[in-house]
């Protein structure tokens, strides 16, 4: 018979075991501690090591449980003492925070800007603290939510949460003042008591509550301009001394004192109530205005759509206009380009009467032996480096046959045969206008 042991299926390994761990040298080194104890460790809270590490060795794996070679430790660290590595790796390791240490951290950070308002704010009028389970209302209304102390400080905090309550008007709340006194020399004797009191109340908005021997002031001032008030003692060569952190209103509660300051307060609300209601009358009045200036707007609107149509109409009747006189000017110059034509052919005949006279005449005058004089100098000049075009005929030189291929005759030439036109000689092409006689020739 065969024994077997079996493991419960359900079990949950490492409940309390929060893992630190640091990478040197290509090695994951770990070490096992406490979850709630890591940030009380890295707070100087803690320094006991044995109360935060549930095991004093140095792991590769915590989860398997495999232990750090003694050659790896040397290697990374140049030591093989577990418990200075593993207070290095509690130090500049990368930890995982739980759900329970982040919202018990939270919570703790709550609970000290909430006593912090409590001891340092007062209602404006009582001149009463609040207690921290008002406090922590009114910061549940006004949707304040804390941060981590590593990201943001408790004084911060403090002061943002101060900030929210007021805006929100969750309750009537403001920083309690703090009691200053300026310890200023001898010499300077009432006038600098009478110019430090003066700037105090201009400046510093400060209340003076007295003045003992002509050399120390006793006055209250808020929070934020204590710098103020520590440069105004400067400046006259005194010194400032803290007499009171929070000035508050102690013992009982006055009866009389409570009605009054909730007929104040009641009046207050009234007042806003009036100056709520005064700014929504002018917000209904100016949206009225805005809606009758928006009509009228429309029906100018309106009435310039209308005459932007009636000027587009004209637009359109002067664009037809002009449309038609377009036409007209264009069968014009069709007349024109018609008779222009017929003048060319009528000074081509011209041309080709008089050449043929001209020809007559030189026959009979005996030009025709000079001509042909002139050809047999030609033909002895052309066989010395003479050069021929096959597109217009006859011999050049060099320098003339370049000449040649630029002239515009040759290129008239080449355009007439790509048409499939036989090319004209120099001389026709210099008698005719050769943009009118291409103009017919290829139409």
């Amino acid at each position: 018979m065969s024994y077997q042991i079996i493991e419960p299926v359900n079990q949950v390994r490492l409940t309390n075991v929060a893992v630190v761990r640091m990478s040197r040298h290509g090695k994951r080194f770990e070490v096992a501690c406490y979850r709630n104890k890591i940030l009380n460790y890295r707070q100087k809270i803690e320094t006991d090591l044995s109360e935060v590490l549930q095991t004093d060795r140095v792991f590769t794996n915590v989860s398997k449980g495999l232990f750090a070679p003694s050659k790896d430790l040397l290697k990374a660290f140049d030591s093989t003492d577990q418990e200075a590595i593993c207070r290095i790796i509690l130090d500049k390791g990368q930890i995982q925070v739980s759900d329970m240490e982040r919202s018990a951290t939270l919570e703790n950070t709550a609970r000290e800007v909430a006593n912090m308002v409590a001891t340092k704010c007062v209602h404006p009028l009582s001149n009463r603290p609040y207690t921290v389970h008002q406090i922590r209302d009114a910061m549940k209304q006004a949707e304040f939510s804390v941060q981590p102390t590593s990201s943001r400080s408790v004084k911060r905090q403090f002061l943002d949460c101060v900030r929210a309550i007021q805006e929100k008007n969750v309750l009537d709340i403001e920083r309690a003042k703090m009691e200053l006194a300026i310890v200023f020399p001898l010499e300077g004797g009432e006038n600098t008591q009478e110019q430090i009191s003066k700037q105090l109340k201009d400046e510093a908005h400060a209340l003076i509550q007295n003045v003992v021997d002509n050399k120390r002031i006793y006055f209250l001032v808020d929070p934020s301009k204590y710098r103020i008030a520590d440069s105004i003692s400067k400046k006259h060569g005194g010194t400032l001394e803290i007499s009171r952190q929070t000035v508050t209103q102690e013992g009982d509660v006055d009866v009389s004192l409570e009605l009054e300051r909730n007929n104040l307060l009641q009046q207050s609300r009234n007042d806003k109530t009036l100056e709520t209601n005064a700014q929504d009358t002018n917000r209904n009045l100016t949206d009225e205005l805005g809606n009758n200036l928006s009509k009228l707007a429309i029906h100018d609107e309106g009435s310039i759509r209308d005459e932007e149509e009636d000027n587009e109409e004209e637009e359109f009747v002067s664009m037809a206009s002009a449309r038609k006189k377009n036409k007209k000017a264009m069968k014009k110059s069709k007349k024109a380009k018609r008779r222009e034509k017929e003048e060319i052919s009528q000074r081509q005949e011209r041309i080709d009467v008089e050449k043929a006279r001209q020809e007559e005449r030189n026959f009979r005058l005996g030009v025709k032996n000079s001509d042909g004089a002139a050809q047999t100098m030609n033909s002895s000049n052309k066989n010395e480096d003479s050069k021929s075009c096959n597109t217009c005929g006859g011999s050049f030189t060099a320098s003339q046959y370049r000449a040649h291929f630029r002239s515009d005759w040759h290129r008239y030439n080449v355009k007439l045969k790509m048409k499939g036109c036989a090319p004209v000689e120099e001389k026709e092409f210099l008698m005719i206008d050769a943009d009118a006689f291409f103009a017919d020739t290829l139409s």
